[in-house]
């Protein structure tokens, strides 16, 4: 019996499309474009280019750039072929102002934001931003590693991001914000985030990271009414400052609650079985 050689163009077209969804985005597109009209095609296909994760992984839950020139092949020549395709974006800070400019996005809705600064992301929020459009317009934001420190200055642009995140991104059902470094203040702290300023009607559901069971309740009262689905990890659970018997909590179509606690806990019976 002779053997056969199979060669890569052998393979069917859903098989191809499996295989490069199980390697690195960029580098697949950066690879194939231009190749043949079979791959550009390929390229183009809606199962390989909805979701697109424009990162490099550089070790474990670490996130960094691409090179210069990927970047701008990928900006130039390849985003603007493929745009209308696209509803999910994973980028990183340095290349995101580039990857978001190069052309428009009318079917994008979920966004994932990767080792972002505060300083930074308020930028994007600003009403000259040239991005400003598409934060109006995802339902689907992902934000990880937004810093915190003690320090009045930082305190006050966290509140301002938070404020203007929720102004600006009035079409957000999903939130989610990663807690790597969400631990010295809240995302909601008693004194920063009123009712007014930090509230969505149209978001169903929220991740997200809290210093205190202050704020964990403040979520409850009634400022996402639309809620169905609340993932918090608290950083720890002691006395509340709130009285709990008199909060009044307005969440209608609440399905899921998820409570984690970064450290043990001798408030339970007093401050969780009150909630349930």
């Amino acid at each position: 019996m002779n053997s056969s050689t199979v060669h890569l163009l052998d393979l069917p077209d859903e098989m191809l499309i499996e295989i490069f969804n199980k390697l690195s985005t960029v580098d697949v597109l950066n690879s194939i474009w231009g190749v043949n009209q079979r791959f550009d095609r390929l390229a183009r296909d809606a199962r390989l280019t909805h979701s697109l994760d424009l990162t490099a992984e550089q070790s474990y839950d670490e996130r960094c750039s691409m090179s210069d020139v990927t970047l701008d092949r990928l900006c130039l020549h390849i985003l603007p072929q493929i745009h209308d395709k696209i509803k999910s974006l994973f980028v990183e800070p340095s290349s995101m102002p580039q990857i978001l400019r190069a052309c428009a996005y009318p079917n994008l809705q979920r966004l994932t934001l990767s080792s972002i600064e505060s300083k930074d992301f308020i930028k994007y929020l600003s009403d000259n931003s040239p991005v400003l459009h598409i934060f109006k317009q995802i339902t689907h934001l992902e934000i990880s590693t937004i810093e915190y420190y003690n320090s009045r200055s930082q305190i006050h642009l966290n509140t301002k991001i938070y404020t203007r995140l929720f102004s600006v991104c009035q079409r957000l059902t999903h939130l989610k914000v990663n807690g790597k470094h969400l631990r010295s203040y809240s995302l909601l702290p008693e004194y920063a985030l009123p009712l007014t300023m930090c509230s969505s009607s149209t978001i169903i559901k929220l991740e997200v990271n809290v210093r205190t069971i202050d704020d964990c309740l403040r979520l409850l009262d009634g400022r996402f009414n639309q809620m169905k689905i609340l993932n918090v990890i608290i950083d720890s659970i002691d006395t509340p400052l709130l009285n709990i018997d008199n909060q009044v909590y307005i969440l209608p179509n609440l399905t899921g609650f998820c409570l984690t606690t970064r450290n043990p806990t001798q408030e339970y019976d007093n401050v969780i079985v009150p909630l349930l």
